[in-house]
This record gives structure tokens, C-alpha cells and sequence, in this order.
């Protein structure tokens, strides 16, 4: 008689790991992607870029001149509201540029510079703007302290002006330098290179250097780059650039208010007189805005990645 012995289960297969998630330096890296993408890119941002400079130029200067604004030995518009309008809208004009140039020479959505989600988290800003205004109200009078503010107030007319320009066009003006910036020089880099560090540098030091005197005062770079390392390390840990659009946003907004009261528009970039005082009250404030940006990015489980498929695109997945 044979003895029947039962049969052994197969060994089930061991299942393939899954793709690591995609951070938001690498969101970049889309199938297919060529080593000529970035410095086609490069060339096509600043030739864009130019293009519509010289078009806000042209139409601001005819806007000028049919409103009989005056202008000044440059030939730029002598009111204070029209001058800070002019220069918000300078700068801003290089957002188009980089969108258009993300979706055509790259080839991906636009939003991937936002953030790792595809799109501009709305609520996780408002909720980065709150302490955002709390830091810059406890900077702002630690601020007077060590430099008091020079000048009377200018008058309600002319600081209405400026006031309400700088209000209307600064967020433009700073998701111009946020998304050129933080945004696609760092995933730029990030497509070529693992490390995000590359990246971060290149973009602190190229954005502390295209602000007026960054170079004349050690404490101005100082701040400017520290401010832009910041500002990255935030984007890259909270997967979206909210957190650097919050606090850029506060930042210049009260600036150019404050500026605007006293009369001080023209130096409102100028870097040359920063000092150890200033330096140290930005930090401060800079720490203590970070440090409560993660604090808030744990707690409510902010995404900082998102899967990647298996052919290596990178899938968009929704936050609650």
C-alpha cells in the first residue's frame, strides 16, 4: 500500500517593493527626460522672461503716460504708487514665463512646482499665513527697537497709494521669485542630481544676488541667502512651496507698507545699510516662523511626497 503524503503549498512569490516616494525636489524627473531639457528650459525662462518684461514695461509706460504721470531722469514713473507698481510688476512678469515654460519645454504640469499634490494647497497657506503674521508682528517690534524707523508720515494720500498697489501686487511678486526660486532651480537640480543641497544653494545665493546691495553689506547677503535656505528647507519638508509663499508674502507686504507710511520706497530692496541688529531680529524671526510651520506640517499630516508609478511617473494623489 502507498502511503499518500499531502502535497506542500507553493511558495507564494515575494512581492515586488514598492517605488520609493517621489519628494518635491524630484518632481522633475518625468519619464523621458532628456539632459538638454534643463538648459533648454534655462534659455527659453530668460528669453520669455524678457519678453514680458519689455511688455509690462511698454504697457505701464503708456498706462503712465495717458494718466499724465510724470517721470524721472530714468524715464520711470515719478509717483510713489505708480513707481511701486512698475517694480512689482517687473519681476512678477517672469511667473508667466516660468509656468508656460514648465508645461511646453518640459513637458509636466505646472502645479508640480506648487507642490508635491500637483496644485497650490489653499488651506495649508492660510494656515501658514497665521503665524507668519504673528512672527512678523513680534520682529516688527523687536525691530523698532534696534532700528527705529526713520521719517514722519508721509500723509494719507500718498501712503493710500502705495499701500494698495503694494497690496494688490506683491502676491504676484513674490510667487514670481517663489516659483523661479524655491521652485524650478531647485527641482532643476533635483532632476540630475539626488541631494537637494546643490539646488538649495545655487537658488539662496542667485536670489541674494539679484537684490539691490545684497553684496555691499555681509549681513545683508547674510540674511537674504539664510532667508532663502530657509525658505527651501521648509518647501522641500512640507512638500509644497505655501510655507515659503506665507512668509515671503507677510514679509514684503509689510515692508512695502511700512515703507510706504514713512516715505522710504525707493531703498524698500536695498540691502547696503543691513547690520548685525537687523540680522539677528530676521533670523529670529525666521526661526521662529520655521520652527512652527513643522510643528503645524506634523500635526496635520501635511503630504511631503507622492507615489511614483511604476514606470516611474510621478502620480499626483489628493489631500483631505
Amino acid at each position: 500500500m502507498t502511503a499518500v503524503h499531502p502535497s506542500t503549498p507553493p511558495t507564494p512569490a515575494p512581492e515586488a517593493d514598492a517605488p520609493p516616494p517621489v519628494t518635491y525636489d524630484h518632481l522633475a524627473r518625468t519619464p523621458g527626460r532628456r539632459w538638454w531639457v534643463g538648459p533648454a528650459a534655462l534659455l527659453s525662462i530668460v528669453v520669455a522672461g524678457l519678453l514680458f518684461v519689455l511688455v509690462v514695461g511698454m504697457t505701464t509706460g503708456l498706462a503712465a503716460a495717458i494718466a499724465g504721470v510724470p517721470l524721472d531722469v530714468d524715464g520711470l514713473p515719478a509717483d510713489p504708487a505708480w513707481s511701486a507698481g512698475f517694480g512689482l510688476l517687473i519681476i512678477a512678469a517672469t511667473l508667466p514665463a516660468v509656468l508656460l515654460v514648465v508645461r511646453f519645454v518640459e513637458r509636466r504640469r505646472p502645479g508640480t512646482l506648487s507642490s508635491v499634490t500637483g496644485r497650490l494647497r489653499g488651506r495649508w497657506l492660510a494656515v501658514c499665513l497665521v503665524p507668519a503674521l504673528a512672527v512678523s508682528a513680534v520682529t516688527g517690534l523687536v525691530g523698532e527697537l534696534v532700528a527705529p524707523t526713520q521719517g514722519a508720515f508721509v500723509g494719507w494720500s500718498s501712503f493710500v497709494g502705495v499701500a494698495v498697489v503694494a497690496l494688490a501686487v506683491t502676491p504676484l511678486q513674490v510667487a514670481a521669485e517663489e516659483y523661479l526660486f524655491r521652485g524650478w532651480i531647485v527641482q532643476t537640480f533635483g532632476a540630475v542630481v539626488r541631494s537637494p543641497w546643490p539646488g538649495v544653494a545655487v537658488s539662496a545665493v542667485l536670489f541674494a544676488l539679484v537684490h539691490e546691495g545684497a553684496t555691499a553689506s555681509v549681513w545683508g547677503f547674510a540674511d537674504l541667502v539664510v532667508f532663502a535656505v530657509v525658505l527651501s528647507v521648509l518647501t522641500l519638508r512640507t512638500g509644497g512651496l505655501e510655507a515659503a509663499l506665507a512668509l515671503h508674502l507677510v514679509h514684503n507686504t509689510v515692508a512695502w507698507v511700512a515703507a510706504a507710511a514713512s516715505g522710504g520706497t525707493d531703498a524698500i530692496a536695498d540691502y547696503t545699510d543691513v547690520g548685525a541688529g537687523v540680522f539677528a531680529v530676521s533670523m529670529l524671526g525666521t526661526v521662529l516662523y520655521a520652527t512652527s510651520v513643522l510643528i503645524l506640517s506634523r500635526r496635520r499630516g501635511v503630504e511631503t511626497s507622492r507615489p511614483m508609478a511604476v514606470t516611474g511617473a510621478a502620480e499626483p494623489r489628493a489631500v483631505a
